[in-house]
């Protein structure tokens, strides 16, 4: 169990965000605010992170990354049933986005403005929207198992009364794996 003095004291300082090398990041601050602390977060100096603690200490303001972080997923848990709908499921989103992919891009699609490969084998995905950045990463942990990859929003949404947000999620996707499929420069 933790000390009052280890759950008060920060993390250490990194000097740059692991991803894009910005210098720009904020720390993450967990548990009940208090009026202190949400006059910091509205000043921009600290990002809430909720009521419970948890693994991310460091906030990037520039690619929305959030670090260190907890292991990528592993496997699939549920019923067989369950797991297998899911893992087909998982197919046939992936086949109708490629599908769609294959087609010329929409005239208000995002472009990819940063791209990082990580060690594990995700991608992640930095993409610009006429209206501000959003960030996508794409987990390939249901591949063994059957299922296909599959991209995650992780950063960036503006909340917006009257958005469409499942179709700015689906351009966000669409980009990336067009992103993917362009010839090797």
């Amino acid at each position: 169990m933790l000390s009052e003095e280890e759950i008060l004291e920060p993390p250490p300082l990194p000097t740059e965000c692991p991803d894009c090398g910005s210098h720009s990041f904020v720390r993450i601050c967990y548990g009940f605010p208090g009026p202190g602390m949400l006059e910091q977060a509205q000043r921009g100096e600290i990002v809430m992170g909720g009521c419970s603690w948890d693994t991310p200490n460091w906030y990037c303001k520039d690619c929305f990354n959030r670090w260190p972080e907890y292991p990528p997923p592993e496997g699939l848990h549920g019923t067989p049933e369950w797991r297998k709908k899911y893992l087909a499921t998982t197919v046939a989103e992936y086949a109708s986005l490629a599908a769609a992919a294959a087609l010329p891009p929409e005239a208000d699609e995002p472009t990819v403005a940063n791209y990082w490969q990580r060690p594990d084998g995700r991608m992640v995905f930095l993409l610009r929207f006429p209206w501000g950045k959003l960030r996508i990463e794409k987990r390939l942990h249901l591949v063994p198992l059957g299922g296909a990859p599959v991209y995650e929003l992780t950063g960036g949404w503006q909340k917006t009364i009257g958005v469409d947000y499942g179709k700015r999620e689906r351009q966000a996707v669409l980009a990336a794996m067009r992103f993917e499929r362009r010839p090797p420069t």
